[in-house]
């Protein structure tokens, strides 16, 4: 068992609330063996994927269209990275019975682990333990 899915079994019921300005921006409520992050300020989840890719030589985040595509390079080149980590964690997750999603507002964008129903995320990720809810949520996040 992963250090990851055990700590998602320990966790038996609760609420985390992140804020970020007084503005609440992530909200982690666990219930069940079932985990919900709720990103409720797409800026905040933007931010932290702006913050991660390269920095100009100012250590400024690259603005307008070089910016952006620097960014999906380095989301794509991200994903390929982790791919082998996040099959892993998410195949760890549903031998547990333990199912966590990423919500944007509420709305689901992607579950993992045991609840987790494939469709086009069985062929890009080559498990059957992550499910893309909504595309466009992932678009709209800057995943």
């Amino acid at each position: 068992m992963l250090l990851t899915t055990f700590l998602a079994e320990s966790i038996k019921s609760g609420k985390i609330t992140v804020s970020r300005n007084n503005t609440e921006a992530l909200e982690i409520t666990a219930q069940d063996k079932k985990i919900d992050v709720n990103a409720k300020d797409k800026e905040f989840i933007k931010d932290i994927i702006i913050s991660s890719v390269r920095k100009d030589d100012d250590n400024k985040p690259q603005k307008g269209v070089i910016g952006t595509i620097e960014r999906g390079v380095a989301g794509l080149q991200t994903v390929r990275n982790v791919q082998p980590m996040i099959k892993e964690i998410a195949e760890d997750l549903q031998r547990e019975g333990v199912t966590v999603t990423i919500s944007l507002k509420g709305d689901t964008v992607i579950t993992i682990g045991s609840g987790a129903n494939p469709k086009l995320a069985r062929f890009l990720l080559g498990t059957k333990s992550v499910e893309i809810n909504r595309i466009r949520k992932i678009v709209e996040m800057g995943l």
